[in-house]
């Protein structure tokens, strides 16, 4: 997948609505007042300016992707699982005449520090680290150690990760496994965008992977696809159920979770079509088959607002208001 493709997907550049304010009137249906949304995106000037020069068109002003004030004010709170996308340089699109690769990432890294600095306590930051990159190692030591950042972020698609072939497992099993040692909890986009992604990764993961690593905390971003709620999203989903009934399966020694970001879409999101009715309700059904403790609420920023977000759970996935409690705790 071309990686202007990947932008849209990952931030919603097209299409998007204009975003709540916080001083903007509010849902009559009673929220916490500080939510925590775990999936918001950040980017530094420079990369901005990379893909800008790339001809990727921005539907908002540079500082709702970059700057953390005005991402709390449109986003509506100051609670966030807020997210680098340093990953993305090691794409094979930004590989040729485009600088020094790995100083790249640092810096996108070193902002997304930055910004975490301005609110310790309300922000966790996750560092983008691309794993089949040759330095995968040295800046997630650097991030961790260094940094003191909060959790690791991994893109398959971006960095278009195959878990079918050995050398992709080694650098991934590498990776989760120093993440689990020092404790360090990974927010995952799975999704490959193989036409044969499903079963076949998830049991790779499970089983050579996390069945031999210590408990780690992983949330899987989108249901584990790449946003919108289709047959792709649906099969993944059966087959993480069917896993799960064996109750010896490695997937239940760790803390694995899944994100509802810009999954339940009302709008088309460039090649990720909107959900009609029906769509929505069975949505709806496949979170109830998941469970509320096994889901965690996030917008994937600047796609959504909190309060957008949360309207569209209400009104078109029609979660009760114990659901949507359970799934904001």
């Amino acid at each position: 997948m071309k990686i202007a493709i990947v932008v849209f997907l990952l931030l919603g550049l097209w299409g998007c609505s204009a975003p709540a304010r916080l001083d903007a009137p509010q849902s009559a249906t009673a929220t916490p007042k500080e939510i925590t949304d775990c999936h918001v995106h950040v980017m530094s000037p420079a990369m901005i300016a990379m893909w800008k020069s790339m001809g990727i068109p921005f539907g908002k002003p540079d500082a709702a992707y970059s700057n953390i004030d005005s991402i709390i004010s449109r986003l509506g709170t100051h609670r966030m699982k807020l997210v680098s996308m340093a990953y993305v340089y090691s794409s094979g699109e930004f590989s040729t005449g485009q600088g020094n690769i790995r100083e790249m990432v640092r810096a996108e890294n070193d902002y997304l520090a930055l910004q975490k600095s301005k609110y310790p306590g309300s922000i966790e930051a996750y560092y983008g680290i691309d794993p089949m990159a040759d330095f995968a190692m040295e800046e997630f030591i650097r991030c961790n150690d260094s940094l003191k950042l909060d959790g690791l972020k991994l893109h398959f698609n971006a960095s278009q990760v195959y878990l079918t072939e050995r050398k992709y497992q080694e650098k991934v099993k590498q990776v989760l496994e120093y993440a689990a040692a020092k404790k360090v909890p990974v927010l995952l986009h799975f999704d490959n965008s193989h036409r044969r992604f499903g079963l076949p990764d998830l049991e790779i993961l499970s089983d050579s992977i996390l069945a031999f690593i210590p408990k780690i905390h992983l949330q899987i971003a989108h249901l584990g696809t790449s946003g919108g709620f289709n047959s792709r999203t649906k099969a993944f989903i059966d087959a993480y159920l069917e896993l799960i009934r064996d109750p010896a399966h490695p997937l239940h020694r760790h803390e694995l979770v899944f994100d509802i970001s810009a999954v339940a879409l009302d709008k088309d999101s460039d090649g990720v079509p909107h959900l009609d009715e029906a769509a929505f309700a069975e949505l709806a059904a496949y979170l109830r088959k998941i469970g509320m403790d096994k889901l965690v609420f996030g917008t994937d920023y600047p796609l959504y607002s909190s309060r957008e977000y949360l309207d569209i759970l209400r009104k078109k996935v029609k979660l009760s208001e114990e659901e949507i409690t359970a799934l904001l705790r």
